[in-house]
């Protein structure tokens, strides 16, 4: 403001009562430049309101804060307020003191309300006696009061973003920032600029603040997108008239619409010729860690926008995810329990999915206000799959049983001495799933039939320890998961184990799982502080592969994708003797995940990818139907021609395909 023209003092008089009560979200409005002026005069830099040099100028001047003010004050006048709506309404300050007063209100995550989910508002009152507490509605001694503002345009090139800035000479265009609009003012042509006149322009700040609801609790609609809401806290005295002290107000930022629909993701098959027989026999299985709302924070992610971290924007585009995958196996992962019992159960009850659900073995954390625990989440589409049992794989349990096998009765002692229990207890856990096919009947001679004559299939949902610097532990929780499968009756069922392992292709995890056994001169194996490793045979005899590799040639380049890291943490392993894989849903390339720098974003609401694969079970062979059983019943052996699996074994023995396409409608 100080740097505009003499003459324009009336306007700057006016801005600095009129920002007084207007929301600050109101874009700035800039002129042209002065006809002959440098270039750093127009484009701005140290010294102007928007860092040009401090130059006196005509009323074409390189741009400045050209904010209407006069049209500004008088939409802060018409605002209603506590002090503007007649004295009859209130009672005199010198009369009495109301029985509350507002001292704190804030939101509780992020400033861009979402249609449809209630605003997320954090309110103290204090009475007279000097106690504070928080207020959800229930306090009779105040009133709450929602009021929706003018509309305020999103930016021409980030549409998530509010703007800041209109220009109201050449493109008549809304930016979030100067880099934007000169980019506008410069690069746009002119058959995407807008056609407002200056005098539509200045008349939308004169716009009222209409009222739209008198309760604490208010749920956006349609008409309040790219509108900024207010919440007044208005304390009553005992007449019931509005008092005028101990007032508060909070304006948010624009409503935002709730997200379009989930992007369609094009499905990649595994090599071969499609058969048309494949259709009914086929389920569909989705993998992903959704980032739960505890940990999804500025700190964590600085570079995602405060609102498209919160949970009221993030759960919509996860649901409306799943639900446009039309998997029938779903498993998640970081699913707090608050979020499974409120949202995902109930939403996706709606679509037609049962589910269960396993909190980490972990102590709560204290996050707003109550304790939260998260953990693994599995859903089954009712009309293809029915529950015949389930399992919960606790890692901090089996690492106590696998200690006392190796040490004997040395075995507390050592999970003492050797710090083993505070390296190894870190309260992951894995949650399996016996599932009955409902839809295909089993050959009589397969290895498992349920009780309705179905397919049974094991479904393991796990979360392997996060921490870059404890590769022993993560190594430790596969062997254990492994262990306890060859040693549990779901051995001899079609397996799939689907997770976040946080672990990459290059790691002894990946290596265990893949090949049966980890090279001994692998880099995870130099840390062993507690010394546990050197104990194991980190052999294993179960046939794995992955949906990706199997398909792809290769694993999906990033499953994870944040500033800090990005590769692949998550998979989809499957027994080939007993699966077999037809296509994968293509994982987005790294032009599409960078395009607000890294997951999280506006668009994507997790740091992680989510992983599809439809799958298949073998049928036996006739000539093993007749005499065979047992594991070569169910189909092919690793390495093994199979006509449904379409895979050979290359000279490592891992399995190698060609990546064909044909119509998503098929999946």
């Amino acid at each position: 403001l100080k740097h505009t023209h003499r003459s324009d003092q009336r306007v700057r008089a006016a801005l600095s009562g009129a920002l007084r009560g207007a929301p600050r979200q109101w874009p700035l409005a800039l002129g042209t430049p002065r006809r002959g002026a440098r270039p750093d005069e127009a484009s701005g830099g140290v010294g102007s309101p928007l860092g040009g040099p401090r130059r006196r100028c005509g009323r074409t001047s390189a741009p400045w804060l050209a904010v209407v003010a006069t049209m500004a004050t008088a939409a802060a006048a018409r605002s209603p307020s506590p002090r503007s709506e007649g004295s009859d309404a209130f009672g005199s300050d010198d009369d009495e003191e109301p029985a509350a007063t507002a001292t704190r209100a804030e939101l509780i995550r992020g400033h861009r309300p979402v249609v449809g989910s209630e605003v997320p508002v954090y309110v103290t009152l204090r009475d007279k006696e000097g106690r504070c507490f928080e207020d959800k509605g229930s306090c009779p001694d105040v009133r709450y009061r929602w009021l929706r503002g003018p509309v305020i345009r999103p930016c021409f090139f980030h549409p998530h973003k509010m703007s800041q800035i209109r220009d109201v000479a050449k493109t008549h265009l809304c930016y979030c920032s100067k880099e934007c609009f000169l980019r506008g003012w410069h690069n746009l042509p002119q058959h995407v600029w807008g056609s407002k006149t200056d005098d539509e322009i200045t008349e939308e700040p004169i716009a009222e603040w209409v009222e739209v609801a008198a309760t604490r609790m208010y749920y956006p609609n349609q008409q309040d997108i790219d509108r900024p809401l207010r919440l007044d806290i208005i304390p009553l005295l005992k007449d019931g008239k509005d008092s005028l002290r101990g007032c508060m107000s909070i304006t948010t930022g624009t409503v935002i619409p709730t997200p379009k629909e989930a992007r369609t993701r094009r499905m990649i098959s595994n090599g071969g010729t499609f058969n048309a027989e494949w259709l009914s026999k086929q389920f569909k299985v989705m993998n992903w860690n959704v980032l739960a709302d505890l940990y999804a924070t500025e700190s964590v992610y600085p570079y995602c926008e405060k609102w498209a971290l919160s949970w009221t924007w993030r759960k919509h585009l996860i649901m409306k995810e799943l639900k446009s995958m039309a998997a029938d196996i779903i498993t998640l992962q970081e699913v707090q329990k608050d979020a499974y019992e409120d949202w995902f159960r109930p939403q996706l009850a709606e679509a037609g999915y049962e589910g269960i659900f396993q909190q980490k073995k972990r102590d709560a954390i204290f996050h707003r206000g109550k304790y939260i625990a998260e953990g693994c989440a599995t859903f089954y589409k009712t009309t293809r799959f029915k529950r015949v049992d389930k399992q919960i794989v606790d890692y901090d349990r089996l690492t106590q049983s696998e200690v006392t096998r190796i040490f004997g009765e040395n075995a507390t002692k050592e999970m003492e001495k050797g710090g083993v229990k505070q390296r190894y207890n870190k309260g992951n856990i894995a949650l399996a799933a016996i599932l009955e096919d409902l839809s295909i009947k089993a050959n009589p001679n397969c290895q498992a039939v349920g009780p309705n004559g179905g397919h049974m299939l094991c479904v393991v949902n796990t979360h392997i320890l996060c921490d870059p610097g404890s590769a022993d532990v993560k190594l430790w929780q596969a062997y254990l998961l492994l262990q306890m499968l060859r040693q549990n009756p779901m051995n001899n069922l079609p397996l799939l184990i689907c997770g976040d392992f946080n672990s990459t292709p290059e790691s002894a995890v990946y290596e265990y799982l893949r090949r049966g056994q980890v090279r001994p001169d692998h880099e995870d194996l130099r840390n062993d502080p507690c010394g546990l490793l050197k104990q194991l045979n980190l052999r294993h005899a179960l046939s794995m592969a992955t949906a990706y590799e199997t398909c792809n040639r290769r694993e999906a380049q990033y499953t994870n994708y944040t500033e800090e890291f990005k590769g692949t943490l998550d998979y989809i392993w499957f027994t080939p003797d007993a699966l077999a894989v037809l296509a994968i849903s293509q994982v987005d390339d790294e032009q599409h995940l960078a395009q607000e720098t890294a997951l999280p974003s506006s668009t994507r609401p997790s740091d992680h990818v989510s992983l599809v694969a439809t799958f298949m079970f073998h049928d036996a062979p006739p000539e093993q139907s007749e005499s065979g059983n047992g594991q070569n019943a169910a189909g092919a052996r690793l390495g093994s021609a199979s006509p449904y699996h379409m895979v050979s074994a290359g000279n490592d023995g891992l399995y190698m395909a060609g990546a064909t396409m044909y119509p998503t409608s098929y999946l």
